[in-house]
């Protein structure tokens, strides 16, 4: 649901922003399709924001040893409210796909281009156009408690 939202904003973005989407196009064509493995790699363990057009959009934090992920983003409103979601990951077929447990299933395709990590939206099977790229990895964990979405602290031994 939210990276569909992101797709139809897309959609109004003024012209001089296609030109940067024409070039993370061709970077979508000339990356190396990433696989779970490398998905895995990339993202485990790690605080993640993703970026369209040069605006940080959301934060996924990825638990390691599992496929959890819990999701931050900030609603465009005034009050700058707060929005949190848990789900899992899981790879189909060449993609990567989220289950959120509020606003269901969502894939992508998922492209290393040159050590820029760069994500395209699949509806149908068929890409859709909505492309996000990583602005910042962090080993930071993202704890976020709004409401009663959270993922619990890790243990830690002593």
């Amino acid at each position: 649901m939210i990276r569909m939202s992101l797709f139809l904003a897309l959609l109004a973005t003024p012209l001089a922003a296609q030109d940067s989407l024409e070039t993370l196009r061709k970077k979508m064509s000339l990356g190396n399709l990433m696989t779970e493995d490398d998905f895995r790699a990339m993202a485990e363990g790690n605080t993640i924001t993703y970026n369209n057009m040069g605006e940080d959009l959301y934060m996924e934090y990825y638990r390691p040893g599992t496929n959890r992920v819990v999701i931050e983003w900030i609603t465009p409103s005034a009050d700058g409210q707060i929005n949190c979601d848990t789900g899992i990951w899981y790879a189909e077929a060449e993609t990567i796909c989220f289950d959120w447990s509020r606003s269901g299933k969502v894939c992508s395709v998922w492209v290393d281009f040159q050590g820029e990590y760069i994500s395209e939206l699949v509806i149908d099977g068929l890409r859709r156009g909505n492309i996000e790229t990583i602005s910042n990895i962090s080993p930071t964990p993202l704890y976020c408690e709004v409401g009663l979405v959270s993922l619990p602290a890790p243990q830690v031994a002593g």
